[in-house]
Formats: structure tokens, C-alpha cells, sequence
């Protein structure tokens, strides 16, 4: 597969360094064969620009190889031309973590110390008296190579976050595909089988017994408004909508019933990804209906708290607790904590609490 060639303006601007390669060998300042320059200075400029704008289309063993021609060339230099063309490892402190993508133990990260401490001898042997101006530069080098490396892990494991979040979101919403499905089928396979069986007796009585085929009728015509109502829910689970947005109207369905209704801190649900979000606000939603239907309830208090990690919403009502709510009431908020791998607690006197806990994840 052949890689495309990807080159910005930051990379052709770091070819300009290497005009300090090129005045010496018009002013012939140099230690050693001119010959031996040029040579040195072909094979540098060709590793230095192969490092700067080809390393997308090079293999691994090609980069490495001219990583190596590279602190070659810059040792001749420092040898031929004098100190200061060492600042070319300035290079170093970005190629190593960033293009290379070593880590600090790495034997390119190793290569890249050994070579600058063979430099540091060379340059105190040839001319001791730069050897205070070099020191500071290498050590800042050095500086700013490991504050890139430590940028560069940053980065990957926000990526490596990333990555994993959207790999979630797509369980999430997978797995409430599934659910939404399996919740048509149910509903949608009782409506047709009983409306069939019912439509069907009623043909049977209509003639022999009008009456009785009418109450059949009427119970045809019960189930679809039933069923009807079950679709408007189940339609309704799948509007999007953010949580804040969730509270809003929960209050208002909770104002309209008179019942008392407080949330505290539901901005706090920007810190989790959208999908968290809905499926927190289908959770909400779900409780509320069963304070509505069960808990005889005067009022309900909601909560968002959050750790580092962490987020918890709370809800809190003060009816009569778990006694007349069954275990299916619970069944679909509890498969949605799951969905998140969170953990659900439930709490019953005088009232219910329930208190949920999911990762706060990446927002």
C-alpha cells in the first residue's frame, strides 16, 4: 500500500536550519578535507530532510537509519565547523517523541543521549572554553526532549480514551437498539397475536351472538390504544435530548401532577459523553413514571454529585417506599446502569432512593 506524502509549512520552515551547514563551505572555515565535508553535508542534508517531510512514506528501519546518518553528520559538524552546530539536536527533542513515537526507555532515546555525551567530549577537547555556553544548551535540550515525551504520552492516552469512549458509545447505543427492538416485539407480537385471536372469535359470534362479539370487538379496539400508547413511550425513549434538557421537562410532567420537584446540580451531566447523557435522562425519566404510577408520592428531589471519576445521580421521593413497586419496574432502569457499567442502589424508608453511579468518562 503506498502512503501519501503529507507536507505543512512548519516542515519545509526546519529546512532552513540548514543554511548553518551551508556558509561553511563557501567560507572554507573548516577542520578537516573539504572533500570530507561535502561528502558529510550531501549525507546530512539528505537524513535531516528525510526526517523533516518524508517520514510518513518511510519504513521504521529507513527512519532509524537516517536517524543514525543524521548524529553522524551532526558530529562531523561539530568537529569541522565548531560548537554551536551541536544545537542541532534541537531536532532530536521533537523527531524522538513525535514522529518516532519512542519513549524515554528506548534505545533511539539511548542513542540520541550517548551520541550528544560524545559531542559534549569532542567540543571539550577541540574548545574548552565553549564548553559553559554547550552545557546550558544540552541541558535544555534535554529539558525540552523529555517535556515532549511526557506531552507525546499525554496525548496518546487521551487518543487511547478517546478511542475507547466512542468504542463505548457504540455498545451504548447497540445495546439500546437491542432493547428498543426486543421492546416493539414484545408489545407489537401481543397487540397482533391477541387482536387476531380476539377478531377471529368475534366472526365466530357475530352471527350467534352479537353481543358477545361486540365485547370482543371493544376489547380489540382497548388493546391498540394500549398498544398505542406503549409505541408513543417506546418512540418517545428515542428522542435525544440532554439531560438538563430531561429535568426540564420532568419538571414540568411532575408540576402538572402536583407534585413538588427540585434537581440540584443537573449541569454537572456536561462532563459526561452525549450518549452517557441520554441514557442517564431515559433513567430519570423511567424513575419519575414510577413515582407517577406507584409511590403515591408528594414530592421528588433529584441530584447530580460528582468525584474525579465519578458521577451519582440521586432520586428521592417521599412515597410509600418499595412495597407496591415489583421488581419489573426496576428491570429497564437497572439493564441501562448496566449498559454503563455502573452500579445501582436502592434504598426504601419512607420513600425511595435511588442512587446511581456511572464513570465519568471523556466528555
Amino acid at each position: 500500500m503506498i502512503k501519501r506524502l503529507k507536507v505543512n509549512v512548519i516542515d519545509l520552515s526546519s529546512l532552513v536550519y540548514l543554511i548553518f551547514a551551508v556558509i561553511p563551505l563557501f567560507t572554507f572555515d573548516l577542520k578537516g578535507p573539504y572533500w570530507m565535508y561535502v561528502i558529510i553535508f550531501i549525507i546530512f542534508t539528505i537524513s535531516y530532510t528525510a526526517l523533516a517531510i518524508f517520514t510518513e512514506v518511510l519504513s521504521t528501519k529507513m527512519i532509524y537509519t537516517f536517524l543514525i546518518l543524521h548524529y553522524i553528520g551532526i558530529t562531523y559538524l561539530v568537529y569541522s565547523v565548531g560548537p554551536a552546530t551541536s544545537l542541532f539536536f534541537f531536532f532530536s527533542s521533537f523527531i524522538l517523541p513525535y514522529v518516532l513515537k519512542v519513549k524515554m526507555k528506548s534505545i533511539a532515546f539511548l542513542i540520541f543521549i550517548v551520541v550528544m555525551l560524545i559531542n559534549f567530549i569532542l567540543i571539550y577537547v577541540a574548545d574548552p572554553l565553549s564548553l559553559g555556553f554547550i552545557a546550558v544548551m544540552h541541558i535544555a535540550i534535554l529539558l525540552i526532549t523529555v517535556g515532549n515525551f511526557k506531552q507525546s504520552e499525554t496525548i496518546k492516552m487521551k487518543n487511547a480514551l478517546e478511542e475507547k469512549n466512542k468504542h463505548i458509545n457504540v455498545l451504548i447505543a447497540e445495546q439500546e437498539r437491542n432493547r428498543i427492538g426486543q421492546d416493539l416485539h414484545d408489545t407489537l407480537g401481543h397487540v397482533f397475536a391477541s387482536s387476531s385471536i380476539k377478531s377471529e372469535l368475534a366472526i365466530k359470534l357475530i352471527d350467534s351472538d352479537s353481543e358477545k362479539a361486540k365485547l370482543q370487538m371493544i376489547e380489540v379496539n382497548n388493546i391498540s390504544k394500549e398498544s398505542l400508547n406503549k409505541v408513543r413511550s417506546i418512540v418517545n425513549d428515542l428522542k435525544i435530548q440532554s439531560f438538563e434538557e430531561e429535568v426540564a421537562s420532568m419538571e414540568t410532567l411532575l408540576k402538572n401532577a402536583n407534585l413538588n420537584f427540585e434537581f440540584f446540580n443537573a449541569e454537572l451531566a456536561k462532563g459526561i459523553s452525549p450518549a452517557k447523557q441520554a441514557i442517564l435522562a431515559m433513567i430519570l425519566r423511567e424513575a419519575i413514571n414510577n413515582v407517577l404510577k406507584h409511590a403515591h408520592a408528594t414530592s421528588v428531589t433529584g441530584s447530580l454529585t460528582e468525584t474525579q471519576n465519578d458521577i451519582t445521580l440521586t432520586i428521592i421521593d417521599n412515597g410509600i417506599g418499595m412495597d407496591d413497586l415489583k421488581e419489573h419496574d426496576l428491570k429497564s432502569i437497572k439493564e441501562r446502569v448496566a449498559l454503563m457499567n455502573g452500579s445501582i442502589e436502592i434504598q426504601s424508608n419512607h420513600g425511595l432512593c435511588i442512587s446511581i453511579k456511572i464513570s465519568r468518562g471523556d466528555a
